[in-house]
């Protein structure tokens, strides 16, 4: 009886799903781009320039976790 630990269950499931982790990474530079034209255009002080802010946290911090996840599970497939 062999039993992968919640660990290992979790790097399979990842590793299956790399090349729409590398989909969601490129959708998030994207986003991270359009923002960037916002915050360099935008009105300083209206709404939308504090939307444009709040979705530059945002972005940073989701892509700063999908490429962490994403760094590890291809480590993890590199035969050492």
């Amino acid at each position: 009886m062999s039993t992968m630990s919640w660990k290992e269950s979790f790097w399979s499931l990842v590793r299956d799903y790399q090349t729409q982790l590398g989909m969601l990474w490129l959708f998030l530079v994207f986003m991270l781009v359009l923002t960037a034209i916002t915050l360099l255009f935008g009105e300083r002080g209206t709404e939308s320039y504090t939307l444009a802010i709040l979705n530059l946290v945002i972005v940073l911090g989701f892509g700063s976790i999908v490429s962490a996840v994403f760094w590890m599970s291809v480590r993890r497939d590199i035969p050492r």
